[in-house]
């Protein structure tokens, strides 16, 4: 592959990116309003309302502010019912062919997520693509509700240059911590299963792509797909609800 000098180093997320989780995460929140007695959800409800914290997401589906009863009720049922909906999961289609072009070129690429870090390092394990990572980062017990602090710090332990790192995420979430740790960033889109509705990215300005494969086709190929520049401070970051 003849690749862009631009980028050095791709930050993977993993859950609903490598990992190919978004539907079960849906569902595990659909069966954890369903246990706690809330009002029933759809798929369309999460997409149209998904944002980070989590906490202030509830909040939305439900139309009130939560109790802090209500919120631990909620995420104990939704925890149970992602270990329940995870067996099925597999890593994204083409995730482990990215992983293997993008070694292929001798630059670097890590794993960022905010899942716990002692459950995700089995899971990289256990798909076998832990080799092409410099190094894995899930969060490390001490709460973090936004991705900007955990990504600063992981830029920090590798040491590179923020503008010669892309991110490729498939939240909100991980557009906003791309514009605040000065890197370039690129959504993955699954379509019908996705974590967010496509307007949500709307007025991020950044690109979305079908497939992660994709995003190393355009870096070989095609030099607008960063022609994006790191999301400026003025950008607007709150995942607007669509119709609203």
């Amino acid at each position: 592959m003849n690749v862009t000098p631009t980028i050095d180093h791709i930050v993977w997320d993993w859950n609903g990116t490598i990992f190919g989780d978004s539907r079960a995460l849906i569902d595990a929140t659909i069966d954890a309003f369903a246990a706690c007695g809330m009002a029933p959800i759809t798929r369309a409800d999460y997409q149209r309302h998904h944002m980070q914290p989590i906490t202030e997401f509830y909040n939305r589906l439900v139309g009130r502010r939560l109790t802090d009863r209500e919120q631990a009720d909620l995420d104990r049922s939704f925890h149970e019912a992602y270990a329940r909906h995870r067996a099925r999961v597999t890593l994204t289609g083409d995730a482990a062919e990215a992983l293997e072009l993008w070694a292929g070129t001798g630059k670097t690429q890590s794993l960022l997520s905010m899942y716990p870090h002692e459950r995700l390092l089995p899971l990289v394990h256990e798909a076998g693509i832990a080799h092409h990572f410099t190094r894995i980062d899930g969060t490390d017990g001490i709460e973090i509700v936004r991705k900007a602090p955990h990504l600063r710090r992981h830029l920090e332990h590798l040491g590179l240059p923020a503008e010669r790192v892309l991110i490729v995420g498939d939240s909100v979430d991980d557009c906003v911590a791309a514009r605040e740790c000065g890197v370039h960033c690129v959504v993955y889109h699954a379509g019908e299963d996705a974590l967010h509705a496509r307007e949500h990215f709307a007025e991020l300005d950044v690109p979305i792509v079908p497939s992660l494969r994709e995003v190393l086709d355009r870096l070989s190929h095609d030099g607008d797909l960063l022609a994006v520049r790191a999301l400026s401070p003025e950008t607007p970051v709150v995942a607007a609800v669509p119709g609203e």
